[in-house]
C-alpha cells in the first residue's frame, strides 16, 4: 500500500512568514520516494497557513493527481493556485519561460526586412564587449552607469535593448522562489563543508555569498564579509593607497550576517559530531574515506532543521530586497514571489529610469545589500537610446542582446545551449574579441565551432577591440596592425573550426570574416592616452563614431539578407549511422575523462563535489549554467558531425535548376539551422528527462564508497543515452541513430516547404 504523507506549516522563531514541510511522493529520496521538502507560504497569517495546510494535506491523499501531467487537473478541482505551485512547480522548469513572460510584458520589435535589426552580443568578460554596447546605445559611463561593467563577470543574465521608441520601458524578471532556493541551499551547503573542514571564517563566507561561477553573488544581495580583525590593506604596486572611509576598511558585518555565520557553524559542528561518531575523526581518514565522511557530513547538515530554518531567513531576507524598491510594479506568482517587474515613464525621465533599472544590474561595493542582481534571468528596456554620432531624425532602430561573459565557465568543451538557443531568435551574432590575444581563448573556439556548425555564419561579425593595444617594432602602420589581430582570427578557423567542424566550413567562415571584421580602441574613454588635449579627444570621438557608425550599417544590410534559392539537397542516409558512431564515440571520450575513467590532454577530471551538484541539478531538474553539462556535450558534438554529414549531398532538386557553390552553401547552412533548432529537445529529452529517475538515484547514494558509486551510476547512464552503435542487431543503439535520422528528415520536410513557398507561382 502507497504511503500517504502529512504537510505541517510553522514558523520558526524570529522568522516572519510560514513554510510547508512534507515529503514528495513525487521526489525519490535515496531508492524510495518520499522526500523531504520545504516551501514558502508567502504568508504570515496563521489562519491562511493553516488553510493552506489543510488543503496541501489533501493534495497528498489524492494519488490519482500524483503525475507531472496531472497540475491542470488539480487547478480545475479547485486546489488553490499557490498549493498546485508548490506540488508542482519545480517536477517540469521546462513549463516556466522568463523570456516569454518578457515577451508577454514588452513585446519585441517585429523581426524580418524593414524592421529594427536584431544583434547578438558574445564575448570573454573585459574584451570591452558591455563597454562597446555603451557606445552603441549612447550611454554615458559617468551619468547613466548602464549596463554596469567590470573586469569581473557584470552580465549575468540577458540584456535586451531596444532603441527607437519614443519612451522609455523595460521588463524585468526573476529566479522562481524555487529556483531561488535552489541557489540559497547549494550556497549554505558549500559553506557549510567549508565549515566541516574547519575553514577560516572567510572563506565560509565566501563559499556563501561569493558564487565560484560569479552568477549567483549572494553578497550583492546580503551584503559583504570583512574579517572584524583584518588589518586596513597595505597600498600596492598597481592600486594605490586605500581611500579613507572605504569599504575595503570596514570591518563591521551587518547583523544578519552574523546570524547566518554563527547557524553555519553551528549546523557544521553538529554535523560532523554526529557522522564522527560512527566513522571516526575526519583528521584521521584519507582518501576515498574521507570523501564519504565529508559527503555524509554535508548530507547530514542539510538534513537539520537549522539549516532548513536559515535556508528559509536567506530568502525571507532577500523578499525584503524586492520591497525597497519604490518604482514601477511587481507581477508575483500564487505565493507572493516577484516573477517581474515592470515600469514604463516618459522620455524625459531618463534619469530615473536608468536609477531603477540599475539595481537588477549593478555591481557596485557601495551598493552591496541592497542589489537584487544575482536574482534577474533577463533585463529588456525600450527607449529613445541613440549615440552621439546618430544625427536627431535619423532612424536608429536596433535591438542588442547582450549575454553574460563567456570565460567564467570552468573549461568546457561546448557553447552552452542557453545561448545557441538564440541564434534563431537573432539576424546577427556580433563576437567580440580582444585584438590583443590573438584569440587564443577557449570560448572563442566554442563559439566559432558552434556558429559554423549550426549554420550561422552569415550572421557572425567580428569586432576586435583593445587595437591601442597591439603594438610592436613589426607592426607600425594601421594595416600591419589589423592584419596582426586578424592573423589569429584566421588561425582559428583554419585550425579549430576545420578540425572540429569541417574544411568546407572553415573556408566559409574565413572568406566571410574578410569583409565582417571590424577593428577598434579605445572604447572606455577613461583609458585615453594621458598626452591627448581636448582636440584630441574630440577628433578621436569622430573617427570612432565613423568606424561604429560602419558597424551598424553593416549590421542593418546583413538582417536583410537575400532570399534563398528553391533547392533542396538529397542524401543517402547509409552513413548517416557512421556519423551518430562518431558522436557518440566523441561524447563518451569526453564523459570518460570528465569521470576520471579516461586520461585526454585537455580535459581534467571533475572533483565528486563537482559529479554531485551536476548529479543532483539532473534529478531536481534544476539548470543553472553549471560547468559540467552533458546535455551540451552531446548537442556540440552532435551539430558537429551532422555538419559534414549535410555538406555533402547526393544531387540536388529540382535537377534542372542551376545554382552557384554560394547558393548551394547557403541553403545548407539553412538546413543545418533548422537540425540545430532540433538537437536541444532531443539532447533534454535523451539525457534529462528519459533518464531523469536514473539521476536521481545518482545523486542520492550515500554510505562507504558513495562518491565512487555516483560517478559509476552517472557513467552508466551516459553509456545507455548515447550508446556508441556497433551492429544493426544492438537496439538501444538502433533508436539512437533513428531519432538522428528523423531530425534530419524532419528539417529536410521543413526546407521543402520552405523552398516551395520561394517557388514563383507558389
Amino acid at each position: 500500500m502507497t504511503q500517504i504523507y502529512t504537510a505541517t506549516a510553522k514558523r520558526n522563531p524570529g522568522r516572519k512568514g510560514y513554510v510547508i514541510t512534507f515529503r514528495h511522493p513525487l521526489k525519490m529520496e535515496g531508492n524510495k520516494p518520499g522526500k523531504k521538502v520545504f516551501k514558502g507560504l508567502g504568508t504570515d497569517d496563521e489562519a491562511t497557513a493553516k488553510h493552506l495546510e489543510a488543503r496541501m494535506n489533501a493534495l497528498l491523499v489524492r494519488q490519482d493527481l500524483h503525475s507531472v501531467g496531472s497540475r491542470a487537473d488539480a487547478l480545475r478541482e479547485g486546489f488553490e493556485p499557490a498549493i498546485v505551485e508548490i506540488f508542482y512547480g519545480d517536477l517540469d522548469p521546462s513549463v516556466n519561460s522568463h523570456r516569454a513572460l518578457r515577451d508577454r510584458l514588452l513585446p519585441l520589435p517585429a523581426m524580418g526586412p524593414g524592421h529594427a535589426a536584431r544583434t547578438l552580443i558574445l564575448g570573454n568578460s573585459g574584451v570591452g564587449k558591455t563597454t562597446l554596447l555603451r557606445r552603441l546605445i549612447g550611454s554615458d559611463a559617468a551619468r547613466d552607469r548602464f549596463p554596469a561593467t567590470s573586469t569581473n563577470r557584470t552580465t549575468t543574465c540577458e540584456i535586451e535593448i531596444v532603441t527607437g521608441s519614443a519612451d522609455y520601458s523595460a521588463a524585468v524578471t526573476f529566479l522562481s522562489r524555487h529556483q531561488v532556493q535552489q541557489e540559497v541551499t547549494e550556497s549554505l551547503s558549500n559553506a557549510v563543508l567549508k565549515a566541516i573542514e574547519s575553514a577560516a571564517d572567510e572563506i565560509v563566507m565566501k563559499d556563501l555569498l561569493d558564487d565560484t561561477d560569479q552568477r549567483f553573488r549572494l553578497k550583492y544581495v546580503l551584503g559583504g564579509w570583512t574579517q572584524p580583525t583584518a588589518k586596513a590593506p597595505a597600498s600596492s604596486s598597481f592600486g594605490g593607497a586605500p581611500k579613507r572611509g572605504s569599504p575595503a576598511a570596514a570591518s563591521e558585518n551587518p547583523p544578519f550576517l552574523k546570524e547566518v555565520f554563527a547557524s553555519i557553524r553551528a549546523i557544521a559542528a553538529n554535523a560532523r559530531n554526529e557522522v564522527e561518531a560512527i566513522l571516526g575523526k575526519l583528521e584521521d581518514l584519507k582518501d576515498e574515506e574521507r570523501n564519504y565522511a565529508l559527503d555524509e557530513m554535508q548530507r547530514a547538515g542539510e538534513g537539520s532543521e537549522q539549516f532548513q530554518d536559515t535556508v528559509n531567513g536567506v530568502i525571507e531576507a532577500i523578499e525584503e530586497r524586492f520591497k525597497r524598491l519604490q518604482e514601477g510594479k511587481f507581477n508575483k506568482s500564487s505565493t507572493g514571489w516577484p516573477e517581474a517587474w515592470t515600469w514604463a515613464v516618459q522620455s524625459s525621465e531618463r534619469d530615473n529610469f536608468l536609477r531603477a533599472v540599475r539595481w537588477f544590474c549593478a555591481n557596485n561595493r557601495e551598493e552591496w545589500g541592497a542589489l537584487l542582481t544575482p536574482l534577474v534571468t533577463g533585463i529588456r528596456v525600450a527607449g529613445p537610446f541613440r549615440p552621439d554620432w546618430i544625427a536627431q531624425g535619423e532612424q536608429y532602430d536596433h535591438v542588442f542582446v547582450d549575454t553574460q561573459g563567456l570565460d567564467h565557465e570552468k573549461p568546457t568543451t561546448e557553447l552552452s545551449s542557453e545561448v545557441t538557443s538564440i541564434f534563431g531568435q537573432v539576424q546577427n551574432i556580433l563576437f567580440v574579441e580582444s585584438g590583443k590575444d590573438s584569440l587564443k581563448s577557449q570560448s572563442a573556439r566554442k563559439v566559432m565551432e558552434a556558429i559554423a556548425g549550426a549554420g550561422y555564419t552569415s550572421s557572425l561579425t567580428v569586432v576586435l577591440t583593445h587595437m591601442d593595444l597591439v603594438v610592436g617594432d613589426d607592426i607600425p602602420t594601421d594595416d600591419d596592425r589589423k592584419d596582426k589581430a586578424f592573423s589569429g582570427l584566421r588561425s582559428l578557423v583554419s585550425n579549430e573550426v576545420s578540425q572540429n567542424v569541417s574544411r568546407d566550413a572553415a573556408r566559409q567562415m574565413a572568406a566571410h570574416l574578410g569583409s565582417s571584421t571590424f577593428y577598434l580602441g579605445y572604447l572606455d574613454n577613461k583609458k585615453y592616452p594621458e598626452g591627448w588635449d581636448d582636440d584630441d579627444r574630440a577628433g578621436f570621438e569622430e573617427s570612432l563614431g565613423r568606424d561604429l557608425r560602419q558597424l551598424t550599417e553593416h549590421l542593418v544590410q546583413r538582417a536583410n539578407p537575400q532570399f534563398l534559392q528553391p533547392g533542396v539537397p538529397q542524401y543517402s542516409f547509409e552513413s548517416l549511422g557512421l556519423a551518430v558512431r562518431e558522436a557518440s564515440v566523441a561524447f563518451q571520450e569526453v564523459w570518460g575523462a570528465r569521470l576520471g575513467y579516461k586520461r585526454i590532454e585537455g580535459i581534467s577530471s571533475a572533483p565528486w563535489q563537482s559529479i554531485k551538484a551536476m548529479s543532483r541539478r539532473h534529478a531536481e531538474g534544476w539548470f543553472d549554467g553549471y560547468w559540467l553539462r552533458p546535455i551540451d556535450t552531446l548537442i556540440s558534438l552532435t551539430r558537429n558531425v551532422l555538419s559534414r554529414f549535410l555538406e555533402v549531398p547526393l544531387l540536388w532538386l529540382p535537377e534542372h535548376k542551376k545554382m552557384t557553390a554560394d547558393e548551394k552553401a547557403a541553403i545548407i547552412d539553412r538546413l543545418k539551422q533548422l537540425v540545430n533548432d532540433e538537437l536541444t529537445e532531443m539532447s533534454k529529452a535523451r539525457l534529462w528527462k528519459q533518464p531523469q529517475t536514473r539521476w536521481q538515484g545518482a545523486y542520492e547514494p550515500s554510505g562507504t564508497g558513495s562518491t565512487s558509486v555516483r560517478k559509476q551510476r552517472v557513467h552508466e547512464l551516459l553509456l545507455t543515452q548515447v550508446p556508441i552503435p556497433q551492429s544493426i542487431s544492438d537496439r538501444l543503439a538502433q533508436a539512437w541513430v533513428d531519432e538522428i535520422k528523423q531530425v534530419v528528415q524532419r528539417a529536410l520536410t521543413e526546407l521543402q516547404k520552405e523552398a516551395n513557398n520561394a517557388s514563383p507561382g507558389t
